[in-house]
């Protein structure tokens, strides 16, 4: 995906996704209500400089952010649609992922910084749309407070993301944050896209917590090698600790009760195993740590680094 509009052409095909030229189309169809809201905002000249725009649709999401782009710089012909369907208008700057679910670099905010100290060349605005917002990191997020709190000249910036909730609070506390209320169609797909990943990693999720309760040493490596390469976005990390809670929690309830209700019966087998081998205390302990993963969320370091402390906790706390 491209970095940033000057970079599109050189992504080749990865880059087609983004030649919408039917994202106005798109953007209504997908969000009709967050559509019409931001068309008025322009409309009455009563619009923020930035906008955090939260909700499902990747692709759509940014089919809205080019639409309000567009309807900022009043530039209603073909000519000018098709520019910035094709990100190449020469007052629309893009931080996108690099590829898809990546998370959004300091040095991709770092590169922008010459545009937000310039001015729009063509339009009477200049806008800037920066995808995945939640994974900016605190540094990244601080190069790009600076400019939004001081802008060169008119500008319009539109932060994406798929959670409000996510995004550091020194940027959402300065942005005008627009719920998303997607079409049944885009709901849809999200749900469907939840329900695929789900049906491939979680059973990578179980064999690797397996492998940390039987403090097989070969966790990290499976972790590295195989699960962390299947979990690229926030709202997969979410449901990724989830299971890992159900998991100990089912772990703990097969050791204590006679007939217990389990997420995960269908791993009733190893529940057994791990509850001949530890005590009531020490899987109390393993499901406390495992709860206690829900404070590092708003935490600003991997994933990966964040399951690999869980894993070294629970080592110690079996062993």
């Amino acid at each position: 995906m491209a970095a940033s509009k000057k970079s599109a052409d050189k992504q080749g095909s990865e880059s087609a996704v983004f030649e919408m030229a039917d994202f106005f189309d798109q953007a209504k169809a997908a969000y009709p209500d967050n559509f019409a809201q931001l068309a008025q905002a322009v409309e009455e000249d009563r619009r923020s400089h930035l906008y955090l725009l939260a909700g499902p649709g990747d692709e759509e999401k940014l089919a809205l952010a080019l639409s309000f782009a567009q309807l900022a710089f009043g530039q209603n012909d073909e000519a000018s649609q098709a520019r910035i369907g094709k990100l190449d208008h020469p007052d629309l700057v893009t931080v996108l992922p690099e590829k898809k679910g990546a998370a959004i670099k300091i040095s991709q905010i770092r590169a922008i910084v010459p545009e937000l100290t310039t001015t729009s060349l063509e339009a009477p605005v200049k806008v800037f749309i920066i995808d995945r917002t939640e994974t900016l990191t605190t540094a990244a997020a601080n190069a790009l407070l600076k400019f939004i709190e001081e802008p060169a000249g008119p500008q319009l910036i539109i932060l994406l993301a798929d959670k409000a909730e996510d995004v550091l609070p020194t940027i959402v506390s300065r942005a005008q944050v627009v719920h998303l209320q997607p079409s049944p169609a885009v709901a849809e797909k999200a749900a469907a896209s939840l329900a695929a990943f789900q049906d491939e990693v979680q059973p990578l999720v179980f064999k690797w917590f397996e492998k940390v309760v039987a403090r097989d040493v070969s966790s990290m490596a499976y972790l590295q090698t195989t699960l962390i390469k299947k979990i690229s976005e926030k709202d997969r990390e979410e449901a990724v600790l989830l299971w890992l809670q159900q998991l100990s929690r089912d772990l703990l309830m097969a050791k204590t009760l006679p007939e217990p209700t389990l997420y995960f019966k269908q791993l009733t087998g190893f529940y057994q195993q791990a509850n001949s081998r530890y005590s009531r205390e020490q899987l109390q302990q393993l499901l406390t740590t495992f709860l206690a993963v829900d404070q590092l969320k708003k935490v600003q370091i991997a994933f990966q680094s964040k399951l690999e402390k869980l894993a070294l906790e629970s080592a110690i706390l079996l062993g």
